[in-house]
């Protein structure tokens, strides 16, 4: 049996063909660059699905799909017609038009939260459907259906208009206890129900590859569509997560720190509760939302050099950063390029760089950017709850994992050992495992992470106890910049 996973990412959509046995023979990948417009951030439909279409095209030449597994990113809604066509672009997770109607309804923000499992936050879903029901109006009434990006494909393979709980649970619409469409928050956001699609459980056949998706790819017709859940779940799972034992730290556009809980954990507003990739299970979420997009601007304006063809040279950037001492010769980073994320969820926030001398160089700069990140992401790591902060292992997985000179700053910052595999394809594997049990090819998860992952180990990155008390004192300076700062 072979099992095309197909990771759909903010800004790429990547595909791996994995056999019975969990071994990737074919991958992959297709850019899909963010639409800009006057300080509206979208995504074209079209982009998505010829990209889709091409990665199934591509990976399925030599081998047979006898299955698709589909993850992807969460936050990001169109509207559609009765036929699926999406009606509009998709307003992208970090687009904050929504800012004001989230503004509008902050009096229900405990009652949002203690039902969904989060506050109000112009990321999620709902206050964007509430901006095109106010702002289109037209488009809204003629709708079908409200989708994220993973329901639009999964319509197009299988013709079938549903979301899993791990989307629903993104959507401020969803009861995180009942894993139903709350007719409170319906009513709160005013989004009409029935334009919402069925709930699914993660993990669970969302429908079968129909005749139009099967003439156009070759995909053979019939076959099952797994919706896996979404992507930061996925990684999550494809890391080891399988219990509050252990803690992912995926730093790719944004950073996210993810933990696991079997029951809804709802005590602490800082931190986001949605369903796991795992059935039964809950996941722990916090983020920071500029982590290798702050990286790319800084390489971009300051390293021109280094941005050859419309791309960054990590590698060169990273040999760079290395040449700068712990604490960059002074320098300080508040890395809120895009706004704070989970601890504060305030959009208005800006990035800083303090403390700057004559005697700095380029290179301070780049490792000052790293240890900023580093250090937002301990604070997150510090509001988690004491069994979540004293994980056993802590697994790091996304772009900027790659460099070995962030892996070190990190693992000093939060003074804990970090493990690292070496590819960095968390998600689909986490996809793979999904269907994988899904389907009957292993007995539990655990099979499935150790056949994909059979061959490779994890590599370990130990902390120095003399940064890691000169790094508390750089939190709390860092933490004081950001408050006098704050808007």
């Amino acid at each position: 049996m072979h099992i095309l996973s197909v990771d759909v990412g903010t800004t790429s959509m990547r595909g791996i063909l994995y056999d019975s046995s969990g071994r990737a023979l074919n991958t992959a990948s297709r850019q899909t660059p963010l639409v800009f417009k006057n300080g509206l951030i979208e995504q074209t439909p079209e982009a998505f699905l010829k990209s889709l279409v091409s990665i199934c095209q591509e990976t399925t030449e030599q081998f047979p799909v006898d299955a698709v597994s589909l993850t992807a990113f969460r936050s990001a809604p169109t509207l559609v017609d009765e036929d699926g066509e999406a009606l509009c672009n998709f307003i992208m997770w970090q687009d904050t038009r929504n800012q004001e109607i989230c503004e509008r309804l902050s009096w229900a923000d405990d009652m949002v939260y203690q039902t969904c499992g989060a506050g109000l936050n112009a990321v999620f879903t709902a206050s964007k459907i509430t901006w095109l029901r106010e702002q289109r109006p037209e488009l809204y009434h003629k709708a079908r259906k409200a989708m994220v990006v993973p329901d639009f494909l999964i319509h197009f393979m299988t013709g079938r208009f549903v979301t899993d709980y791990t989307y629903g649970s993104r959507s401020s619409l969803m009861n995180i206890r009942t894993l139903k469409w709350d007719d409170e928050m319906c009513r709160l956001f005013q989004v009409d129900k029935e334009k919402l699609c069925t709930l699914i459980p993660q993990g669970s056949t969302a429908g079968q590859i129909q005749k139009s998706f099967s003439q156009i790819t070759g995909i053979r017709e019939g076959i099952p569509v797994i919706c896996a859940g979404g992507d930061q779940q996925c990684s999550a799972l494809g890391l080891g997560a399988l219990d509050a034992s252990s803690l992912v730290i995926n730093s790719g556009t944004g950073s996210f720190i993810l933990s696991l809980s079997d029951e809804p954990y709802l005590k602490n507003h800082s931190m986001i509760c949605n369903v796991s990739a795992i059935p039964g299970m809950y996941i722990l979420e916090s983020n920071i939302l500029a982590c290798a997009a702050a990286v790319n601007w800084l390489i971009k304006e300051l390293f021109p050099e280094l941005w050859l063809g419309g791309e960054p040279d990590f590698e060169r950037f990273n040999a760079l950063a290395s040449q700068a001492p712990p604490l960059s010769g002074g320098i300080l980073c508040v890395p809120h390029f895009q706004g704070c994320g989970t601890r504060d969820w305030n959009p208005a926030a800006r990035a800083s760089f303090s403390g700057l001398s004559l005697g700095n160089s380029r290179a301070d700069l780049a490792r000052a950017l790293y240890e900023g990140i580093a250090a937002e992401i301990a604070r997150s790591v510090s509001a988690l709850p004491a069994s979540c902060q004293n994980a056993e292992k802590i697994y790091v997985g996304g772009g900027l994992s790659k460099s070995s000179v962030y892996n070190q700053i990190l693992s000093d910052m939060l003074g804990k050992p970090l493990l690292k595999y070496p590819d960095s394809q968390a998600t689909a594997i986490g996809a793979f495992a999904s269907a994988a049990v899904t389907l009957g090819l292993f007995p539990h998860y655990q099979a499935a992470l150790a056949a994909a992952r059979k061959g490779t180990e994890a590599e370990s990155c130990t902390p120095s106890e003399s940064l890691h008390a000169l790094y508390l004192e750089y939190i709390k300076k860092t933490e004081h910049i950001y408050q006098v700062l704050k808007p």
